[in-house]
């Protein structure tokens, strides 16, 4: 998000729709599904799809899981996963790492919140 952290956005998100939003696991991982569970997997140790297993993704530094074949631009992203770097890529990653081949974009931020709230919750 641009000019705002996420935790900024998760509070405004939470303090505009109420608590439960922000707690639902279930709308977020309904949101994941929804606009990311095509092409990654989230299982642990479950096989790449056409883009890698995000099971563990937060904290991770990105182009770093082995047996996937990342895009030369996301390897030379000298980056880790977190709320923020995330976010950032979630919107629009051509702006993150221009040349990668990721082309889903999420323009809303409420769906990007829901996203990255499911993907912290699996870690090893």
């Amino acid at each position: 998000m641009r000019g705002r952290t996420i935790a900024a956005a998760t509070t405004a998100l939470a303090l505009s729709c109420g608590p439960a939003l922000a707690l639902d696991v279930e709308a977020a991982r309904k949101q994941f599904v929804t606009s990311c569970g095509v092409c990654h997997a989230v299982e642990k140790d479950a096989a790449p799809r056409q883009g890698p297993n995000l099971f563990g993704v937060v904290g991770r530094k990105a182009a770093s899981l082995e047996g996937f074949a990342y895009s030369p631009a996301l390897k030379q992203l000298d980056t880790v996963w977190s709320d923020d770097t995330l976010d950032a890529w979630i919107a629009d990653p051509k702006a993150v790492a221009p040349g990668s081949v990721m082309i889903y974009r999420q323009a809303d931020p409420a769906k990007r919140l829901l996203i990255i709230a499911y993907l912290k919750t699996l870690s090893n």
